[in-house]
């Protein structure tokens, strides 16, 4: 079995903002967040639940939603509106606007930020006269180079 050190790397970062925030590090968050990491593509709270139960532990979707939700709000997990599914955030301390490009072929996730693809949102908001929230994601389709 091979060890994916950027997986131990997210799984390491996570667990250290759970702790910087003061959080409690309960055994279904860590085996939810387990479950995202084995996962290379956005996955739903029900695929999760699936996963989870066919380890051997029953956990109600009410309870996967809660932990879903927790980990979003430390920013390690990012929701995907567009797919209805979740994944594991590349870089937490992304400090700009966080942009998700979803290949509407194959749902590969490619994450950037606006800065790295050229955009000045904060410019063009201002010139509609209005702000970007700070801890917005902004989902885009796209078609990935290999299924152009």
């Amino acid at each position: 079995m091979v060890i994916d050190k950027n997986k131990i790397k997210k799984k390491e970062k996570a667990i250290s903002l759970c702790m910087e925030k003061n959080e409690s590090l309960t055994p279904n968050r860590l085996l939810i967040l387990d479950v995202l990491l084995e996962s290379d593509k956005p996955i739903s709270a029900y695929d999760i639940n699936s996963i989870i139960r066919d380890r051997g532990k029953n956990l109600n979707i009410s309870s996967v939603y809660r932990v879903i939700e927790f980990w979003v709000r430390l920013n390690v997990i990012h929701k995907i509106s567009y797919l209805n599914k979740y994944m594991l955030c590349d870089n937490t301390d992304e400090k700009h606007t966080h942009i998700t490009n979803i290949c509407t072929s194959c749902l590969t996730v490619i994450e950037t930020c606006n800065e790295s693809m050229g955009l000045d949102l904060k410019e063009s908001s201002k010139k509609l006269g209005v702000v970007l929230s700070p801890d917005i994601n902004i989902e885009i389709p796209v078609i990935c180079q290999k299924c152009q």
